[in-house]
């Protein structure tokens, strides 16, 4: 058999095909003479250009290549078409960080909880190398070779319920953007992606809501001093003062966040509210409107307290002062530490990325 076709190849030689190709002789040497080179072992490895084909999977099938080897080769082209092709068309399951090697072309990765995808370097896997990402118990970031990029960016966060095929084309990495697409759906399925950054939210978790999750690829940090919610996120807490002047601050520590290294004021623990102004970030306690109020003044005669008119003289005309009296529509006067207005405690969250 392996006679009969290496005649067959023979003669399209002479009728000039363009398949079968030689190497020059020098090249033909090197390789059965045993010198160094890189194996053709995987589908993705051969070149589409022909005569740079001159070995499967380290088998010699160059001009003058002994006639087992055409055998041989044709064995292990099954194989690798096999394993390559349609052995790696099922999916893997991952409950961990995983790292995409050049075996896992064509696969489908399922992961089953929030995880790191990281890429070997893209000249390694090679152009054409593909694989399927999805996000099945949490968000799934994509993080390639060393200063390499996937859609132009350093990583790519699959969220969770979504997924996303990633190509390779030998220096950098594409996807097919319905990890993009993925993300806009989720962050707007749950509500919580839809606040801008920065912008504070109260949520009444005293009513049974929901605190905003942890587990997407935004971040929310609860204006709390010292809560487990920030753990990690917030750093550098400060606590002053007592209340109603009680002052507390934290740093946000989030890379990629637009507030990374930024103080902010952990208004839960404060007892803060916003308020507009031209000067932000401006923080004022709380106060009463200065006024003044009239004295009816009296030497006390005829009963009465004698107020002293520090000024010298008399008073004109010399009334006597009474007792103090309760305003007849404001009721029984209210009296805290700090002057406030009617209100029902909420706690505040922050997107922060």
């Amino acid at each position: 058999m392996s006679f009969a076709f290496r005649q067959r190849r023979k003669s399209s030689e002479h009728r000039g095909d363009s398949l079968p190709v030689s190497l020059p002789l020098a090249t033909q040497t090197r390789i059965e003479a045993g010198q160094t080179k890189m194996a053709r072992n995987t589908f993705l490895s051969w070149d589409t250009v022909a005569n740079l084909n001159t070995d499967v999977g380290g088998i010699f099938i160059g001009e003058g290549c002994p006639p087992s080897n055409l055998n041989n080769s044709d064995r292990t082209i099954m194989a690798i078409l096999r394993r390559d092709v349609d052995g790696k068309t099922v999916y893997a399951s991952k409950s961990s960080s995983y790292l995409a090697v050049a075996d896992d072309n064509n696969a489908a990765l399922r992961f089953t909880a929030a995880a790191t995808l990281s890429l070997t370097a893209a000249a390694t896997l090679g152009a054409n190398w593909h694989v399927t990402i999805i996000a099945n118990g949490g968000d799934v970031s994509v993080d390639p070779n060393a200063l390499e990029t996937i859609d132009g960016a350093q990583t790519l966060v699959v969220p969770d319920g979504g997924a996303a095929t990633i190509y390779c084309s030998g220096s950098a990495f594409y996807t097919d953007g319905l990890a993009q697409i993925s993300a806009l759906v989720s962050l707007m399925s749950d509500g919580w992606g839809a606040f801008a950054i920065g912008v504070p939210v109260p949520v009444m978790t005293h009513k049974g809501v929901s605190s905003p999750p942890t587990n997407k690829s935004y971040r929310y940090v609860k204006l709390t001093a010292a809560d487990a919610y920030n753990t990690g996120f917030i750093t550098s807490e400060s606590v002053s003062g007592t209340a109603p002047l009680l002052i507390a601050t934290g740093i946000v520590s989030l890379a990629g966040s637009p507030l990374d290294g930024q103080t902010i004021n952990l208004w839960n623990s404060e007892g803060r509210i916003p308020r507009a102004g031209s000067s932000a970030g401006t923080l004022q306690n709380d106060a009463f409107q200065d006024h003044g109020h009239p004295i009816v003044g009296s030497d006390g005669t005829g009963g009465g307290v004698a107020i002293v008119n520090g000024a010298g003289g008399g008073f004109s005309p010399n009334n006597k002062t009474s007792a103090a009296t309760t305003a007849t529509t404001g009721g029984t006067p209210r009296t805290a530490n700090e002057t406030r207005m009617k209100n029902e405690a909420v706690t505040y969250y922050m997107r922060i990325k």
